[in-house]
């Protein structure tokens, strides 16, 4: 007589998958429906950002800086390890710019990390 046994089947994890995100900065600004960024914990993420002036995207917290040259194209790649509300900041280059060399800027968005 032959005993046939059930093995479960292991779900294999997969890699989550990369979110790609595009923002364009005008002015110091960012349009409405993007200033609150939702995700989940352990995303993974890839910013591509454009603004008409020079300056730098900061995320609180997360300790992540990215400089931008006025009409390039520049990424920021996490993964949204911690949860939480963080602040993203922009920092203009220019002088004569609003905000210019203010530490801690209005936010420019927000980023909403839920946890799984």
């Amino acid at each position: 007589m032959q005993i046939l046994m059930s093995v479960p089947t292991l779900a294999l994890a997969q890699e989550p998958v990369e979110k790609v995100m595009y923002f364009n900065i005008t002015n110091g600004i960012l349009p409405p429906e993007q200033r609150l960024i939702k995700v989940n914990k352990n995303d993974k993420l890839r910013w591509r950002i454009t603004s008409n002036t020079s300056g730098e995207v900061h995320l609180h917290a997360y300790r992540l800086r990215a400089p931008l040259q006025a009409g390039q194209v520049g990424e920021v790649v996490l993964t949204a390890f911690a949860t939480g509300k963080f602040r993203l900041e922009w920092h203009p280059t220019d002088s004569k710019l609003p905000l210019a060399g203010v530490h801690h800027a209005p936010a420019l968005a927000v980023l909403e990390v839920r946890p799984h």
